[in-house]
């Protein structure tokens, strides 16, 4: 009985080892697989991120452009950002309440 164990423990120390190599791998330590996957979420979040602020950075330097060069630019800034006005005219603000 006892060589039979020993003899199963011999054949099976490769399996084991590499049992305990693949969850090593993939839960233990800084590059387990389950902080890539974390990590990888991350990195698309973020260039997501990077993107949308690339949008934004187009977009305020095209109206930066315009108000330096396009007096009309300027007006439309100062009515719809700041609601400004004219001398001969009135504006109402009407807010939803939710």
């Amino acid at each position: 009985m006892k060589s039979s164990i020993k003899h199963w423990i011999f054949k099976l120390k490769y399996v084991v080892a590499l049992a305990v190599f693949a969850v090593f791998l993939g839960f233990v330590g800084e590059s387990s697989l389950v902080n890539r996957f974390a990590q990888q979420r991350e990195i698309s979040r973020l260039k997501e991120e990077i993107d949308e602020y690339n949008r934004k950075f187009a977009q305020d330097k095209k109206t930066l452009d315009a108000l330096k060069h396009d007096p009309e630019a300027v007006k439309e800034v100062a009515r719809s950002r700041y609601f400004m006005k004219t001398d001969n005219e009135d504006i109402f603000i009407v807010e939803d309440d939710e």
